[in-house]
């Protein structure tokens, strides 16, 4: 979290705390995604080594768990800027040009995400509605795969609305 929002007591404070909070659980628990999927993973080498039978669930489970950790785990990843970063032209720019643009990045960012999360919702919203599932082997209710992309851009535009604002105290 940019540490300039997180100080002291205020609303805004306060609330930057908590996304970062947040941050960090769903941080964790797409971590326990990631050890859940590749047990599963074994677990289906094992059943054909031993048994000659596969697991049929496993992929499924496995390009779902994708999601789960990608779209959970990303706002955590901004936040300590430890996400994939192209900085090959910004670090050859002059300085007085690098903050102003990190700015505009950050701000185009938040937009972005702010746009497909509206999106997103609109999509997991009418697969509840409709009661739309997969049609894959598990067949789970759509919606429970979906409504953690709007939750991570939402989560996302927050970590970039906090960098533009660091940019400007800066």
């Amino acid at each position: 979290m940019q540490q300039s929002l997180s100080r002291g007591s205020s609303p805004l404070a306060l609330l930057m705390r908590g996304v970062s909070r947040l941050n960090l659980y769903l941080a964790g628990f797409s971590a326990f995604v990631l050890l859940a999927a590749t047990a599963a993973v074994f677990c289906e080498i094992l059943s054909r080594l031993f048994f000659g039978k596969s697991l049929v669930w496993v992929v499924e489970l496995s390009g779902y768990s994708l999601l789960y950790m990608t779209f959970l785990g990303a706002p955590y990843l901004l936040e300590k800027n430890r996400h994939v970063a192209i900085d090959i032209v910004t670090e050859h720019l002059p300085p007085r040009l690098q903050m102003p643009l990190a700015f505009l990045v950050a701000l185009f960012g938040a937009a972005i995400c702010l746009y497909a999360a509206w999106y997103g919702l609109a999509v997991t919203l009418d697969q509840f509605q409709y009661g739309s599932r997969e049609t894959t082997v598990l067949a789970p209710r759509s919606y429970l795969l979906t409504w953690v992309f709007p939750l991570g851009m939402v989560l996302l535009s927050i970590q970039f609305v906090a960098q533009a604002v660091a940019c400007l105290k800066r």
